[in-house]
């Protein structure tokens, strides 16, 4: 998964307001959600990111299409809805990359 302005992929970022306790099992059950959808059409990929203090989870997917993401969403909103129960609050929206730095050669 790259990063690119040029892209017209659709990125979601879903932020996840957790408890320390509770992070490591969200972060789990993420994965394997991922892990049993990564070949659904459009998916192009999947990062998940938590805070050092444990409190949030952030999941970075991009998609090839906008209607490739809510074909996934209707088709997985139970799956996706379970895992609510490790979060005290969440937080979907799509994005656009508009500024990107990148050091050349890392």
């Amino acid at each position: 998964m790259r990063i690119s302005r040029q892209s017209n992929l659709v990125t979601v970022i879903n932020v996840f307001e957790t408890k320390p306790e509770q992070q490591q099992e969200l972060i789990d059950q993420w994965i394997r959600f991922v892990e049993e959808a990564k070949g659904e059409p459009g998916m192009i990929g999947a990062a998940l990111h938590r805070s050092t203090d444990g409190t949030r989870v952030v999941n970075y997917a991009q998609w090839r299409s906008e209607e490739d993401l809510e074909s996934f969403v209707t088709k997985y909103r139970e799956q996706m809805e379970a895992r609510r129960a490790l979060a005290e609050r969440v937080d979907p929206h799509m994005y656009e990359v508009v500024y990107l730095f990148e050091r050349r050669g890392s």
